[in-house]
């Protein structure tokens, strides 16, 4: 089985990595099982990668299949499925987790300012159209939940 080792990147560069590199094996045509090594992390409670690639993981089901691997916390096991979607990466992840409890559009464009408010606004929109986020209206305030 072959792998992608994570180890050395920061989380942002380690998830666009996995998605360039899942969505180069599928490009491909190889839908074989193949190991992500993103290491478990000196925390005690799981590193950021690990952290924040199962979060996209999990948030991919539609596109892939994983497991975490039985014998070795710091290794997750993927199928490819479909390509992933543009966006998918790092601010996926991020805004899900922080969509945990309700935001405004204005609270999470603050937050992810760094990635423009436009990229932010088509991610938003790409999470809702596939049904990874609610949108709903609070007043003149749209409020996100994942």
């Amino acid at each position: 089985m072959s792998q992608l080792d994570l180890h050395g990147y920061t989380a942002a560069e380690a998830v666009d990595l996995f998605v360039r590199s899942y969505n180069s094996r599928e490009g491909k045509g190889n839908l074989s099982r193949f190991r992500v090594v993103h290491g478990y992390g000196s925390s005690g409670v799981g590193g950021k990668i690990r952290t924040l690639l199962r979060k996209l993981l999990a948030a991919s089901e539609e596109f892939l299949a994983f497991e975490y691997d039985p014998y070795n916390e710091g290794v997750t096991v993927v199928v490819p499925g479909k390509r992933l979607p543009e966006g998918a990466g790092i601010i996926w992840a991020e805004i899900l987790e922080f969509c945990r409890t309700g935001k405004s559009e204005s609270k999470i464009l603050g937050k992810f300012r760094n990635y423009g408010d436009l990229n932010v606004k088509r991610v938003l929109q790409k999470l809702v159209k596939q049904g990874k986020l609610t949108c709903t209206n609070r007043g003149k305030y749209r409020i996100y939940n994942s």
